[in-house]
């Protein structure tokens, strides 16, 4: 199947406990055997691995270290492993915005336009809504690779800035719908420069680093910068790992470098509040609220989720094979911070299994009631039907009235689905990846959830395709140079071998594929959807390029050869 390219969807919140009574817990050589055992699969000659960091009580209680931190140098993780922590950085922003609130500066519920003048053309959005990803604006993610931006070149705050500020629309209305985006953070990093006059990394380490005591914490707003036991990040590969590089130096939504030990003290200031006071707190748990009432989730910068009968609240982080967890419960003064150097690392996976460890015996705990039942044929029938993850990609669901079988566009021969429950299937085992179709097949559901991890959740609606014929598209009629303001680039279409390719100086040529009337795929992931405009005399005019959560830029043809 063709390869996801998926921006990260997990996050973190808290309340605290300052005064509450410490509960027995397992016996610590049973605790840290089992800490142990999760780590085995890294905890062997040439492979990286991971961090780990369990806080219970209101006290450090256990560290373990397994893997290598460079693999070339055979060097281990040790304690003092700094590693880069991706999205778990939002919950850093997040709070800078909160003491900035603090202070009297600035409140949440204030239009961005008031920091940043020039997103006035924009649909009108709060600094709340950016927090709790409901904003609408386009994930520069994908916008910085639209406009020609590859892998090796260095991204930095002002350039992403720069990109955001072009656009002219957006995925939706401010407030309409929920969906995980690092330019909101950006945007709110930005905020924090302007209202503060300092950037995110200097008032980051100013008002929450040093007083907690991270000394191994900061924003790496600069690719030079020196960073002591620093460590790589690793690709798996069909013959082992290789590096995976990150030129990045973006802060707000990313960018964060920090240790498994500091991360604990960060999960304990949520009891303590050595750093921001009750309302500060009280402001992070704020649930997003869309404009028909439903409360999502996602809070600000972190996610709630009720496990085993106890309520979590937990952030996630995936850049380059840098993976990174923190799981907070609360209700039992407990947090786990997990963090890695290898893509195929499942820190969520390792969190949850020592939290299981550790909470199992606690009162509030329940074990899931289980759900071994197969899925009947009428289920397996409802669940049956297209499904778009993103514009453009789709899931293609099928039966046989055994199994349930998946494919893509691309794909001539679907793949099983192994049963997980009745209602949840596995898409991929290494990386953690199920399809779970809500409703337990009470009548054909109208959109699947693609699950990573955990908690880490993507909706793709059920959709319907027309019949369609690739044969009666006529390639030529596309042929041309487009022009976008919105990414400040050109892409030209031509027709090779009866078929249609666009083409960008920065990246190879890749081929259109039609699937709909005016409604092409391509094998680029940031080029999803193409959806061409004609005028009255059906004159192809144009188009709009949508990719993973960036939809509808605008293109426009500017010459027909």
């Amino acid at each position: 199947m063709r390869r996801l390219f998926l921006l990260p969807v997990l996050a973190s919140l808290a309340l605290a406990w300052p005064g509450a009574r410490a509960q027995s817990a397992p016996p610590a050589a049973e605790t840290a055997a089992a800490v142990r055992a999760l780590l085995a699969p890294w905890d062997r000659p040439g492979m990286p691995g991971a961090a780990v960091s369990i806080t219970l009580d209101g006290k450090v209680v256990q560290h373990a270290e397994a893997g290598a931190a460079d693999l070339e140098q055979n060097t281990p993780i040790t304690p003092a492993s700094v590693f880069h922590i991706a999205s778990v950085s939002k919950q850093f922003a997040a709070f800078a915005i909160l003491l900035l609130e603090q202070d009297g500066k600035l409140s949440i519920d204030d239009p961005l336009s008031r920091y940043l003048p020039e997103a006035a053309r924009w649909a009108p959005m709060t600094l709340r809504q950016l927090l709790n990803h409901t904003a609408g604006v386009r994930d520069f993610g994908t916008l910085m690779p639209a406009a020609g931006w590859r892998g090796e070149d260095l991204i930095t705050d002002g350039q992403v800035l720069r990109m955001v500020l072009r656009q002219r629309g957006g995925n939706f209305a401010p407030g309409v719908a929920y969906q995980y985006n690092n330019t909101d953070y950006a945007l709110l990093g930005e905020v924090v420069r302007r209202v503060s006059g300092k950037p995110l990394r200097e008032f980051c380490d100013e008002r929450i680093f040093r007083p907690l005591g991270m000394r191994d914490t900061r924003f790496a707003d600069e690719v030079e910068s020196f960073v002591p036991h620093r460590v790589p990040s690793w690709q798996s590969s069909g013959e082992g790992y290789v590096r995976a590089v990150l030129s990045s130096a973006t802060t707000g939504s990313t960018g964060l470098l920090t240790t498994a030990a500091d991360l604990s003290r960060w999960a304990l200031n949520f009891e303590t509040h050595v750093v921001g006071n009750a309302a500060l707190f009280a402001r992070m748990q704020e649930q997003g609220r869309l404009t028909d009432g439903t409360i999502n989730f996602y809070a600000l910068g972190q996610e709630r989720h009720a496990w085993r009968g106890l309520d979590t609240w937990s952030h996630g982080g995936r850049d380059a094979g840098y993976r990174a967890f923190l799981l907070r419960v609360p209700g039992e003064r407990f947090s786990v911070a997990v963090v890695a150097n290898a893509n195929d690392v499942d820190t969520s996976e390792i969190a949850y299994g020592i939290a299981e460890r550790y909470l199992s015996h606690r009162p509030g705990y329940r074990a899931p009631a289980p759900d071994n039942g197969r899925p009947s044929r009428r289920q397996l029938a409802a669940y049956a039907g297209d499904y778009e993850l993103f514009p453009g990609y789709f899931f293609r669901i099928g039966t046989d009235g055994r199994r349930l079988l998946v494919s893509t566009l691309d794909d001539t021969k679907p793949e099983e689905l192994p049963a997980l429950a009745s209602n949840r299937f596995l898409l991929s085992g290494k990386f953690n990846q199920v399809l779970e179709f809500p409703g337990h097949g009470k009548g054909p559901p109208d959109r699947l959830h693609f699950v990573i991890g955990q908690y880490g959740r993507i909706d793709a609606p059920r959709v319907k395709l027309a019949a369609f014929d690739p044969a009666g598209v006529h390639a030529d009629e596309f042929i041309g140079r487009y022009h976008s303001d919105e990414l400040d680039t050109d892409y030209v279409l031509t027709v090779e071998d009866g078929r249609l390719r666009v083409s960008h100086p920065r990246w190879p040529t890749a081929t259109l594929q039609p699937y709909q009337r005016d409604l092409f795929r391509s094998s680029a992931w940031f080029l999803q959807r193409i959806a061409f405009r004609r005028d009255g005399s059906g004159r192809v005019t144009g188009f709009l390029l949508s990719g993973p959560i960036a939809e509808n830029i605008v293109f426009e043809r500017v010459a027909d050869r």
